[in-house]
C-alpha cells in the first residue's frame, strides 16, 4: 500500500498540477507513451480516456494541448485532420515516473530486492 501512495505522490510531483491527478489523464498519457513517437490522431486519443464521455475526453486533450504537455499539427496527408504526440517533456517524465514506480515496487516486500534476501 505504501507503494501505492509513493507512486501517486511522484506522479502529482511530475505534473505540479492537480488536475492532471485525474487516472483519465494517467490514461491517456500512459497509452500514448506506449503508441510510441507515432503521432496519433486527434479523434483516436478519445478511446485511451472510456470512462469519461465523449466531450469530456475532448475537453482533457484540448487543456493538455493548451499546457504544453501534448504537441498537435496538421496531418500532411489529410490537411483537415490533428495529429498529436507526447511533448519532449512529457515523455521524460513519463519515463522517470515507469522508473520511479517499478523501483518502488522493486524495493517493497514482493519485489525483486526482497526476493535476494530470502
Amino acid at each position: 500500500m505504501l507503494a501505492l501512495h509513493e507512486i501517486d505522490r511522484f506522479w502529482g510531483e511530475v505534473f505540479h498540477d492537480e488536475a492532471y491527478y485525474d487516472l483519465n489523464y494517467s490514461d491517456l498519457f500512459t497509452r500514448m507513451w506506449l503508441a510510441g513517437d507515432r503521432p496519433l490522431k486527434k479523434t483516436d486519443l478519445y478511446v485511451f480516456m472510456p470512462r469519461v464521455s465523449l466531450r469530456t475526453a475532448v475537453k482533457y486533450v484540448q487543456r493538455a494541448i493548451e499546457s504544453g504537455l501534448l504537441t498537435e499539427t496538421v496531418d500532411p496527408a489529410d490537411r483537415r485532420s490533428k495529429r498529436v504526440v507526447l511533448s519532449a517533456d512529457l515523455s521524460r517524465n513519463i519515463e522517470g515516473f515507469i522508473d520511479h514506480a517499478l523501483t518502488t515496487f522493486d524495493s517493497g516486500p514482493f519485489g525483486r530486492d526482497a526476493k535476494k534476501g530470502s
